[in-house]
């Protein structure tokens, strides 16, 4: 009998090695929620990641636009920082570029649509050329159109 479907959030507090990445996730969370609160409204949306890595604070912008914007006021961001991370040194900011990948699309097979028309209006449009390499080309192509 098949095991019964348990959900995600059980999985992640009952395993050790998830439960201790879950925990991991949920801290980084509640950092990036609270630098979020220090930031400027327009500059908070486009603040998508935080880490806290010894005394450095990395935080992660989503265009080289806004982590510039974030560098100017991190001396600022730092001091009220420091009153809830005693031992914080250092805020690096880089940023995150979302990788856009093309939508794969199936290709299509176009099946050659040959018939007996299409190699006569060659072989007649052969015909009236003047030039003997492409009057052998075109004819070919007839002879080509007509063997599918």
């Amino acid at each position: 009998m098949a095991a019964k479907p348990r959900r995600i959030n059980q999985l992640f507090q009952q395993q050790s090695a998830l439960k201790s990445l879950y925990a991991e996730v949920q801290q980084q969370q509640q950092l990036l929620a609270l630098v979020r609160q220090t930031l400027p409204p327009n500059l908070a949306e486009h603040c998508c990641e935080a880490r806290l890595r010894g005394t450095v604070l990395t935080l992660f912008t989503d265009t080289p636009v806004w982590a510039s914007k974030l560098r100017f006021i991190t001396p600022r961001l730092l001091s009220e920082l420091r009153s809830q991370f005693p031992g914080l040194a250092s805020i690096s900011v880089k940023t995150q570029v979302a990788q856009r990948r093309r939508p794969v699309r199936p290709r299509r097979k176009n099946a050659a649509r040959h018939s007996d028309r299409a190699a006569a209006t060659v072989d007649d449009g052969a015909d009236s050329v003047t030039s003997p390499a492409l009057r052998f080309a075109l004819k070919r192509l007839a002879r080509a159109l007509r063997k599918d």
